[in-house]
């Protein structure tokens, strides 16, 4: 899409979205966007959840009163 990769995480009703143009890549293609997600990526994907998940629940209950 392009000249994009666009890496989609979802938990949930949540999600995040990451888009890698093609000419910031090495020429590696989609073996290359796997190496640049790895572990340490995905820990923080996962703790972004909890922070959104926080702000959002918060951001509701300000309403309910």
């Amino acid at each position: 899409m392009n000249q994009k990769y666009i890496v989609k995480f979802e938990q949930g009703t949540l999600e995040q979205i990451y888009k890698l143009a093609e000419l910031d890549l090495t020429g590696g293609g989609v073996d290359e966007v796997f190496q640049i997600i790895d572990e340490a990526f995905i820990a923080t994907v996962v703790s972004r959840f909890a922070l959104m998940r926080s702000d959002f629940k918060d951001a509701y209950q300000r309403q309910q009163y």
